[in-house]
């Protein structure tokens, strides 16, 4: 009767491990060191808000200012929940002073230093639809 066929207990720990080691893997892929908080928030217009936030990725990097549209009907949780779900920035910048004023639905922007990411055609959404504000950018080293 010894030679009847079985499974063997060996190959289901095998199979438990690699299905914990795949997990595992997976979920430290997710993990992200950034961190970000708002500095500051700004009406372009009636529908539209303008975020700044500070990017901080860990102790050895500085850190990084990024600009983001978002809808202005919206509450600051509902932003923060965004930046989870990886909503990208239109200007990303190592200088904390780019912002200068919102003019006529219209950003201005300076910055001195570095420009990581710029997009010139940041966008919005508001139930589906997509709108645009002009953002205009200066630049100079420092």
């Amino acid at each position: 009767m010894r030679s009847a066929q079985g499974f063997k207990k060996r190959y289901v720990v095998i199979a438990i491990l690699a299905i914990t080691l795949s997990y595992g893997i997976y979920k430290l892929t997710q993990l992200s060191p950034l961190e970000q908080k708002i500095l500051k928030k700004v009406n372009v217009n009636t529908h539209a808000t303008l975020y700044i936030t500070e990017a901080d990725a860990g102790a050895t990097t500085d850190f990084s200012y990024r600009y983001y549209l978002f809808d202005g009907s919206k509450s600051d949780k509902d932003f923060i929940n965004s930046l989870a779900a990886d909503r990208q920035p239109f200007l990303i910048t190592a200088d904390p002073n780019a912002f200068q004023k919102v003019e006529n639905n219209a950003i201005y922007l300076s910055v001195k230093g570095d420009v990581f990411a710029f997009h010139n055609a940041p966008v919005y959404q508001i139930k589906g639809a997509l709108f645009s504000v002009p953002v205009y950018l200066t630049s100079e080293p420092y």
